[in-house]
């Protein structure tokens, strides 16, 4: 590994100028990709940008004094020739910029989340990925909080007993554009083991946002291998926000507000308060994220966010949608006709409700 060598990287889609966060679009992620390359991994150089929003990339540039700035991401590959590419666009986007990476010869291609549209696409982007080796990585980046790393420690060494379930909410929300982060932690704490199958409802009328359909309400429940069930309930918070609920045979383990770990047995309760780790927060996961993609770049292992695992929570997302479509219990792997939905499945559920 070549310690001084720094990578250039570009971003797609860079997001809404002076910041935004409300449901249906409108965000600023790719300022904290910018920040992960420009302010807080000394590997990077932020070198490129591109969007299709004149005054949100001008803003943008302006504010990392961005050099290359490009309304048409594919002129940027061409002309700017990054070595690594943050895609922070709308989920509908990101199978043909991932390809359109690959095949420019972009080393390493950094991919917001939910990271696919459609089951169809899970098979495209393997493809790309075993005719370019394609180095992908996945915006979960919760996998480097310490609060997370140490309940998973505890549900699998039996602090609290045999695992049986996790439980989650999202208040106002969905099961991808937030759920789909729950639901990659939720693998997480079952050390990625496959999962066996998925049950899904979801209630879905006129709401839109990120470019496509969206339920008013869903709720997944699934099983993985070896044991261990889930519930992720998308629209409805479960005893307050940022929480996580780990049932055991012995007794409860507690997330809250991502730092705070509160284990109750019948030994009494203990509370482990991460938000002073150094490992805590988001800088130093983005930042994190960009080194192991780095690390994989110059020869090292695939990390624990790359395409082969992050592949499975985005099938796990899609899955879900399916099982809805069916209204039926959906087996994993996805197979036979489900693998031939090309479309946002939400989409379907949007069409059939106006019938």
């Amino acid at each position: 590994m070549n310690a001084q060598k720094k990578y250039t990287a570009a971003i797609i889609g860079v997001g809404k100028a002076g910041g935004g966060g409300q449901k249906g679009g409108g965000h600023a992620v790719g300022y904290l990709h910018a920040d992960a390359y420009k302010v807080t991994n000394p590997r990077t150089t932020l070198h490129a940008a591109a969007d299709i929003n004149r005054e949100n990339l001008e803003f943008f540039c302006k504010k990392y004094e961005v050099a290359h700035a490009f309304a048409d991401y594919k002129q940027m590959l061409r002309e700017a020739k990054p070595e690594i590419v943050s895609i922070c666009t709308y989920v509908g986007l990101h199978r043909q910029m991932i390809e359109d990476c690959a095949r420019a010869g972009v080393k390493g291609i950094y991919c917001e989340k939910p990271i696919l549209n459609s089951p169809a696409e899970l098979a495209a982007v393997d493809r790309v990925v075993k005719e370019t080796g394609a180095k992908i990585v996945a915006a979960h980046i919760r996998r480097y909080f310490p609060a997370f790393q140490r309940m998973k420690e505890l549900y699998g060494n039996g602090a609290i007993g045999e695992p049986l379930m996790c439980i989650a909410g999202i208040q106002d929300w969905d099961l991808s554009e937030w759920g789909s982060h729950w639901l990659d932690m939720f693998r997480f704490l079952h050390n990625d083991r496959p999962v066996r199958w998925v049950f899904a409802q979801c209630r879905v009328r006129d709401l839109r946002g990120y470019g496509h359909a969206m339920e008013e309400h869903g709720c997944a429940y699934f099983e993985f291998e070896g044991g261990g069930k889930c519930i992720l309930d998308g629209g409805r918070g479960m005893n307050g926000a940022w929480t996580m609920t780990l049932v055991g045979t012995q007794g409860t383990i507690r997330l809250e507000q991502e730092y705070l770990v509160v284990m109750e047995t019948a030994k009494g309760r203990v509370t482990e308060d991460f938000s002073s780790h150094p490992g805590h927060g988001y800088a130093v996961a983005w930042s994190n994220i960009v080194t192991d993609l780095i690390g994989w770049i110059e020869g090292g292992p695939e990390p624990i966010l790359g395409w082969s695992n992050m592949s499975k929570s985005a099938e796990l997302n899609l899955a879900a949608y399916v099982s809805a479509i069916r209204g039926d219990r959906v087996d994993l792997p996805l197979s036979g006709d489900d693998l031939k939905i090309n479309e946002w499945p939400v989409e379907v559920l949007a069409r059939r409700n106006k019938k």
